[in-house]
């Protein structure tokens, strides 16, 4: 596999977007309008598999089970390094990672289209912007650039945001046409 994304520390700017590549089975790249610093794909159409690439490695995003909300995090396809799970009656997702890192993605506001992923030790990493009517760059990243942020894996952290907006606008989708 050849890697042809950026090292993220070597970013200039606190704002990123999110493009969208194809059609059908799409692709997303985490980018500064220049240079690609990570990619969200799906193995299937259903989106029960997530491929995150980024220049520290890959990712994937599985669901627990059929019936489950929860989905694991692996380095590669098979070492489990954390869990991402939905919160019941609420918007919130609560990721936990093995190495002791825990944070909630959350929509701060009632009608807002703001992702943030705050964390209680770093305060607010990063917040994904839904752009309206945004079909080629759908999303909007604004990263806290702060010192002690930057050992973080903000792009996994933002792809795994995109991936859950993503998931939520699909079952949306499905409860509307059922």
């Amino acid at each position: 596999m050849i890697n042809n994304f950026r090292n993220f520390d070597q970013i200039k700017t606190n704002e990123l977007f999110i493009t969208r590549h194809k059609w059908f089975f799409p692709y997303y790249e985490l980018t500064d309008g220049q240079l690609v610093y990570g990619k969200l794909s799906y193995k299937s159409h259903w989106r029960k598999y997530a491929i995150i690439e980024t220049a520290e490695g890959s990712w994937t995003i599985k669901h627990k089970g059929w019936f489950k909300c929860a989905m694991l995090l692996n380095k590669d396809d098979d070492q489990t390094i954390g869990t991402i799970e939905p919160q019941r009656w609420k918007r919130d997702t609560l990721l936990k990672l093995d190495n002791g890192f825990e944070a909630t993605y959350l929509y701060k506001k009632l009608f807002t289209k703001a992702l943030t992923l705050a964390s209680a030790a770093q305060g607010d990493i990063l917040q994904i912007i839904q752009k309206p009517f945004g079909i080629k760059t759908p999303f909007k990243i604004q990263i806290d650039a702060s010192p002690q942020k930057v050992n973080l894996n903000i792009p996994l952290f933002t792809l795994i945001g995109v991936n859950l907006i993503l998931l939520r606008q699909a079952q949306a989708a499905a409860a509307v046409s059922a």
